[in-house]
C-alpha cells in the first residue's frame, strides 16, 4: 500500500509540474522588438544591403554619399544595437551574418540585385533628404533583419551557415568624418603618363 501511494504521489507531482514546465519553455522565447530597437535593426539591414550593393555593383561613391547624408541616424542606430547585443563582437557577428545573406542573394541574381540597390540610392539621395526612420519602416529590404518584430514576423532570417562574409572595415583614404567601418574608400585615379619629348629637328604637331 505504501509503495502504491508513493507512486501515485510521484505521478500527481509530474502532472502538476507539466503545465509549469511548458510555461517555462514558452516564456524562454526571445521577446519581440519594437520602437527604437526595431528601427535600429531596420537601419542596420538597409545599410548592409547598400554596402553589399556598393561592393557587388561598383557603387562605392553613392554609398559614401549615403553615409554622409545620414550619419547621425546611422550612428544612433549603431549605439542602440551595441547596447542591445551587449558586446561589440556579438554585433559584428550579426552584421557578418546579414552581410552573408545579402551577398548570397546578390550572387543568385546580380542584375536584379544591382537594379534594386540603384533604386534605393535614387530614393535616398534624391533632391530632398528622406526621413530615414520612416523610410526603413516601409522598405521591404530593411525587414530582412531576422528579428521577431512585434505584430509582424521578420521576412527572412539572417543566414546562419558556416561560411561568413565579413563586413568591410576599411578606412577612407581622405580625411573625412565618416566613422570606421561605415564607408568604403574610392580609389584615387591613376596619374596621367607624362608626354614623351619631341626629338630634336622633328616637326611639331599641330
Amino acid at each position: 500500500m505504501k509503495l502504491s501511494r508513493a507512486v501515485l504521489l510521484i505521478a500527481a507531482a509530474a502532472v502538476a509540474a507539466g503545465p509549469a514546465v511548458a510555461a517555462k519553455k514558452k516564456s524562454a522565447a526571445p521577446p519581440c522588438i519594437k520602437d527604437k530597437l526595431l528601427t535600429a535593426f531596420q537601419m542596420r539591414m538597409l545599410q548592409t544591403e547598400l554596402v553589399v550593393g556598393a561592393l557587388s555593383c561598383k557603387m562605392t561613391p553613392r554609398y559614401n554619399d549615403f553615409v554622409r547624408a545620414y550619419q547621425p541616424e546611422l550612428m544612433s542606430a549603431h549605439r542602440t544595437l551595441k547596447a542591445h547585443f551587449g558586446r561589440e563582437s556579438k554585433l559584428e557577428d550579426y552584421k557578418s551574418r546579414t552581410a552573408n545573406e545579402a551577398s548570397q542573394r546578390s550572387l543568385s541574381n546580380i542584375t536584379e540585385f544591382c537594379l534594386t540597390t540603384s533604386t534605393l540610392y535614387d530614393k535616398l539621395l534624391g533632391p530632398e533628404r528622406v526621413k530615414l526612420a520612416a523610410f526603413v519602416a516601409t522598405e521591404p529590404v530593411a525587414s530582412r533583419h531576422g528579428q521577431n518584430a512585434c505584430g509582424a514576423p521578420a521576412m527572412v532570417t539572417a543566414a546562419s551557415g558556416d561560411k561568413i562574409v565579413p563586413m568591410p572595415r576599411v578606412k577612407p583614404q581622405s580625411e573625412e568624418y565618416i566613422p570606421k567601418g561605415y564607408a568604403i574608400p574610392t580609389p584615387d585615379p591613376k596619374p596621367a603618363a607624362p608626354a614623351e619629348p619631341t626629338p630634336a629637328g622633328a616637326p611639331s604637331q599641330p
